[in-house]
């Protein structure tokens, strides 16, 4: 039922056509192609040089390789040479009489809906569009000028646009040319102006022949290229109908890449957002269906917001790394998306959640320290103010500094890490951990008689205290240092200054008995 209502929804919405868009939502590499032949052609594409049209045409929906392109050449071509001998010297009326009959008679012999050009060649099955993509090719052999008119619902031919226009209707043998005499085309208007479709102001005002090419040919004008993309999405259609969506989805996107129009552009979108919505991301051919969706966000469509992207690309993460642990596909996955979208937020998003999901899961596994800074950091970047991600980075910091003991390799480690991570400075976990180690370095110092350094030491330290008065260094490091500083100075007869280093050492360590046995032994 729901497939039902796509393909209900998107004939209903291909009403309204409209000019070809200038835009890239369709890549060459996004293609895939049944055969080399095709492939060539698409490779060559021209909108001017329509040398290898037939190749476009000759590719079948239901089977990987069509009717020979040479031989199809040739019976056009030796239709040609009979056609151009039957209407030399004819007038450009009987022209088209004899063209339209012969061309029927030689080569279209079934009427089929779902048809491909090919089929013509093979068993004489035809439709409005390919039967119409033979009578252009031949027009433009022979050098009579023509357009291809396009309906919602039908493709067909004007023979002499600017003189006779002779209507060229390939559905029908018995009376498929029309050329409309001044009779019909008074009484066409006429019955407009009576049916209130035109004001008596415009009736009066214009001529009959001008209101008739207006109203009457109101088509859409397409190229033989635009028309070659109309057959893909003729194919796509069938294949929608049979419900083989990537097959659909396939020639949907080679119909658009021929043919950029509204119609193409809104078929390829509601086929993709079913497809991809449908699907569990276990293979790139999906993640290159969302990566078109992607470039339709950033034209700003309102039905793939970055809310839907964002979704769909935690989808990617769930189904490529936490449930699969495809690292492999997921850096691709995630190349292939973040390459096709421009809006800078959306892309940040996209950023974060990539990094910080493999920080998470690189923190679990025990991942060396060069990869998970990397992705902690690059996380960090794009958004330093997300808890989960700051948890992380103090849990792997904790986990680096249980492997080492010396406190200035510590201290040295607590810089990198706050050049990288500048939240880290007004963490408290982080600066007890970085004021037991200017305590320890102290005592170090003391302890070999290197006393400037070990006062140095004790003024960082306290500098940081007064920075931060809600860090609490560990009061065992608080009792070693200031005990070792007093020794110092009581050995040396400065009972005042001894005094005083016991007395500042209680204020950090206000419940330390060793510091307060000191202090009453002065």
């Amino acid at each position: 039922m729901k497939e039902r209502i796509l393909l209900i929804l998107i004939l209903f919405c291909f009403q309204r056509l409209s000019a070809s868009l200038p835009d890239s939502l369709v890549k060459f590499n996004d293609l895939v192609f049944k055969n080399e032949v095709e492939k060539s052609a698409f490779k060559k594409k021209s909108l001017k040089d329509t040398t290898n049209i037939i190749h476009y045409f000759l590719t079948p929906f239901d089977k990987e390789k069509g009717f020979d392109p040479v031989i199809a050449d040739k019976k056009i071509n030796d239709c040609i040479s009979v056609l151009q001998k039957e209407i030399h010297s004819k007038t450009e009326i009987k022209r088209i009489k004899i063209i339209y009959d012969h061309v029927h008679k030689a080569f279209l012999k079934v009427y089929k809906l779902k048809n491909s050009f090919s089929d013509i060649f093979e068993n004489g099955e035809y439709n409005c569009v390919s039967a119409s993509a033979l009578y252009a090719i031949i027009f433009s052999r022979l050098n009579v000028p023509y357009q291809i008119m396009e309906t919602p619902q039908h493709v067909y031919l004007v023979a002499y646009p600017k003189t006779h226009k002779i209507l060229i209707e390939t559905t029908s043998p018995e009376k498929g040319y029309y050329q409309f005499n001044n009779n019909y085309v008074e009484k066409y208007v006429k019955n407009l102006y009576l049916s209130k479709l035109i004001t008596k102001e415009e009736y009066e005002s214009n001529t009959a022949t001008t209101l008739f090419n207006k109203h009457y040919f109101s088509s859409e004008n397409i190229s033989l290229m635009q028309l070659a993309g109309l057959q893909y999405s003729n194919y796509g259609f069938y294949d929608l109908e049979d419900k083989k969506y990537e097959l659909a989805i396939s020639e949907i996107k080679k119909a658009y890449y021929l043919n950029p129009c509204e119609k193409h552009k809104y078929l390829l979108k509601s086929a993709l957002t079913y497809q991809v919505s449908n699907n569990n991301y276990d293979n790139l051919q999906q993640i290159s269906d969302l990566s078109i969706l992607c470039r339709f966000n950033n034209f700003k469509d309102d039905e793939l917001s970055n809310e839907m992207i964002r979704n769909e690309f935690i989808r990617v993460i769930q189904t490529q790394l936490i449930k699969n642990s495809d690292y492999t596909k997921f850096d691709t996955s995630y190349s292939v998306i973040t390459s096709s979208i421009s809006d800078t937020v959306l892309k940040n998003e996209i950023d974060f959640a990539y990094h910080y999901e493999l920080s998470r899961i690189g923190y679990q596994n025990f991942q060396p320290s060069e990869y998970e800074i990397k992705h902690l950091l690059a996380a960090y970047t794009v958004n330093p103010r997300h808890a989960d991600l700051q948890s992380i980075i103090l849990s792997y910091f904790s986990r680096v500094m249980e492997k080492i003991s010396d406190p200035s390799v510590i201290l040295s480690l607590m810089k990198d890490y706050t050049n990288k991570f500048n939240f880290l400075n007004d963490n408290t976990q982080f600066n007890n951990v970085k004021s037991n180690c200017f305590l320890e370095l102290s005592y170090q110092n003391f302890s070999i008689n290197n006393i400037s350094k070990g006062e140095s030491y004790l003024k960082e330290f306290e500098k940081l205290i007064e920075d931060n008065e809600i860090v609490k260094p560990a009061q065992f490091y608080v009792e070693k240092a200031y005990s070792v500083a007093a020794g110092f100075y009581y050995k040396q007869g400065n009972y005042p200054k001894a005094k005083q280093f016991i007395k500042t050492g209680l204020l950090y360590a206000p419940d330390s008995f060793s510091l307060k046995q000191r202090l009453n032994q002065f």
